[in-house]
């Protein structure tokens, strides 16, 4: 014997109604994800570049690479900081902006962890390249 003899319509199993649940929250999350994806788009390939400009210049001189990496971690945390912090009263209003300056820090965070194996792997592409090699044909002559 079952007791759910009351109400029965052809799609009110608990499987279905947990599947349509699961369904309609995760349509309602990608529907907020996709408001506004250009601009998080834009944001973080901004941070992307500002992190290719910045690991250029800072390798120009070498003698600021120390306060250059304390402000990158600096800006980093404190924009970590504000993200994270929601119990001040004056974050609600300048939410949105906070929010896109997180992407910038994601696309800053990765450019400058890939740029940091840019030269290793130059340089285990050059030794080997199969199309740098020498000929010598006067090795015996000398």
């Amino acid at each position: 014997m079952s007791d759910d003899s009351g109400g029965q319509s052809g799609n009110s199993t608990r499987l279905f109604s947990a599947i349509q649940s699961f369904w309609n929250k995760f349509s309602a999350k990608l529907k907020k994800v996709r408001k506004g994806l250009p601009v998080k788009i834009l944001f973080f390939l901004i941070g992307f570049y500002c992190a290719t400009a910045f690991a250029t210049v800072i390798g120009q001189t070498g003698d600021w690479d120390i306060l250059s990496a304390g402000l990158a971690v600096a800006i980093v945390e404190g924009i970590g900081a504000l993200m994270y912090r929601a119990s001040f009263a004056f974050l609600g209003r300048i939410r949105n902006m906070i929010t896109m300056f997180n992407y910038w820090k994601a696309g800053l965070t990765l450019g400058l962890f890939l740029d940091s194996f840019k030269y290793e792997m130059d340089e285990l592409l050059d030794s080997c390249n199969p199309f740098n090699f020498e000929i010598n044909i006067f090795t015996g002559l000398w």
